[in-house]
């Protein structure tokens, strides 16, 4: 049964998921053809006690005067997303770098407000994103698009550059621009990248990518880190402790490794060219079969013969696969003591707190019903803190009045000390904000530019209010 995709965007106070803020959202239901079903678009207030980003609101071109005139709250924005996400389900949820940047905001949102997470993984959905699909059919096949180069020789693949590139109209930094430009994009590499297109879509769940380096001894995989594309051939080894495939890079001799102790193996991962390889099958990899060695100059000398034979006295050495898997094990240990001494904010803690018990989740659903002193009611029954806090957080900004005296003081004094704290705080505080207006001021009066700082202005005098208000 061929699905439904939902192409959307975000855009935000900011680019911390677990901080800030989603303040307009766009998406686009079309079926396998890319014809268009329904659409949603709308934008949302500020919540109460958060100190957006001048650099955010300045590329989203979002004024205070825009977000104190709308309407509908951060509350409300999200409940009607999730109510639409839920209607257009099941679907192959995509967009442009949705998967390290707007999916995390939507989970960290959705925990926050006490809703479902993993709302696009879950009933049937699936994830995709356009940005992974560009890199790979550009290396694939380089004459799909056309992209730019910056000073470093690096490719540069940001939308609104691409869409310049490749003549496509594009209302950049807007919700629905965004969204309209990725389906532009993704209509050409779906015809011109037939084959990454459809690698993307068949590896769009952990599933499918488990069972495809299951069924495949030789995989190509790419890596993209720090500017760097890069792509690699490797063989299956072993799962780490966060589910996630662990590769050897057919690179090496595995011959030179077998005998080695743990502890010369321990040296050895940690030195280039990498030996293994981490696929993370919950985030779209584009994996491509053994023919695609040809296209890989560095892997093609070695001769496919030869890799594949790596390939199998790897697999032919269990007591090798169980050596990796216990030094990954081993570290990662080493790596939950030293978080376990971190002082994390509940907000922190959709990764690390486990899931909501039963009786919590029931308590969610009782929550999201009910009127605002019920609700308040409710938020004591939680027996995880954490909901408690997440719940009292939300009748803060939406029904204050409804908190009795003392349980609103603690909620109005930890908001305080957040966003009045001079120290560099994982989030943004009115003294950093402070400092990035002075910093834009300085640029725009060189330029003479009067309507970027009447725009500064305007946030200025919003943050004087807000250090008022906490003080």
């Amino acid at each position: 049964m061929s699905m439904n995709f939902v192409f959307y965007d975000l855009e935000t106070t900011g680019r911390n998921s677990t901080w800030d803020q989603i303040i307009q959202v766009a998406a686009i239901l079309v079926d396998n053809n890319f014809n268009e079903l329904e659409r949603f678009e709308d934008r949302c207030s500020l919540r109460t006690g958060l100190v957006p980003e001048p650099g955010a609101l300045l590329v989203n071109k979002t004024s205070i005067e825009m977000l104190k005139n709308v309407n509908l709250s951060h509350y409300g924005l999200i409940k009607k997303l999730q109510d639409k996400f839920k209607k257009w389900s099941p679907a192959i949820f995509i967009g442009y770098n949705t998967i390290s940047f707007d999916e995390e905001f939507l989970r960290k949102t959705f925990f926050k407000l006490l809703l479902e997470p993993y709302i696009t993984q879950f009933n049937g959905n699936k994830r995709a994103d356009v940005l992974g699909i560009t890199r790979s059919s550009k290396y694939y096949y380089p004459e799909c698009l056309e992209v730019g180069m910056n000073e470093k020789g690096n490719q540069i693949f940001k939308l609104d550059n691409l869409t310049k590139l490749n003549q496509i109209t594009h209302n950049a930094h807007d919700a629905m621009g965004d969204v309209e430009a990725t389906m532009e994009i993704t209509k050409i590499l779906q015809k011109k990248a037939n084959i990454i297109w459809n690698s993307a879509l068949n590896n769009s769940t952990k599933i499918d990518v488990d069972n495809f380096l299951i069924n495949n001894n030789v995989v190509c995989m790419d890596e993209y880190f720090f500017g760097k594309f890069s792509t690699h051939v490797v063989t299956y080894l072993c799962k780490n402790h966060f589910n996630y495939p662990q590769c050897f890079d057919l690179l090496h001799d595995p011959v030179d490794y077998f005998d080695m102790s743990i502890k010369d193996l321990k040296i050895k991962i940690k030195q280039r060219p990498k030996l293994i390889r981490e696929i993370k099958n919950n985030k779209n990899p584009v994996l491509l079969d053994a023919s695609y060695i040809q296209k890989i100059p560095l892997y093609k000398s070695i001769g496919i013969e030869v890799l594949h034979k790596r390939a199998k006295m790897i697999k032919n050495n269990p007591d090798f696969k169980n050596k990796i898997q216990r030094i990954l094990f081993e570290e990662n240990e080493e790596k939950e003591i030293y978080k376990s001494q971190i002082d994390l904010q509940p907000e922190d803690t959709l990764y690390f707190g486990g899931f909501p018990d039963n009786n919590d989740k029931s308590k969610m659903i009782d929550f999201h019903n009910a009127d605002w002193e019920e609700k308040f009611y409710i938020s004591n029954h939680f027996k995880d803190q954490r909901y408690k806090y997440f719940a009292q957080r939300l009748i803060y900004e939406e029904a204050p009045l409804v908190l009795p005296k003392s349980d609103y003081d603690i909620i109005h004094k930890i908001i305080a000390k957040q966003i009045l704290s001079t120290d560099n705080e994982k989030w943004n505080t009115i003294p950093k904000s402070y400092h990035e207006l002075d910093t834009f001021r300085e640029q725009f009066e060189i330029k003479g530019d009067d309507e970027k700082l009447l725009f500064l202005e305007e946030l200025d005098k919003f943050l004087q209010d807000l250090e008022k208000k906490y003080q």
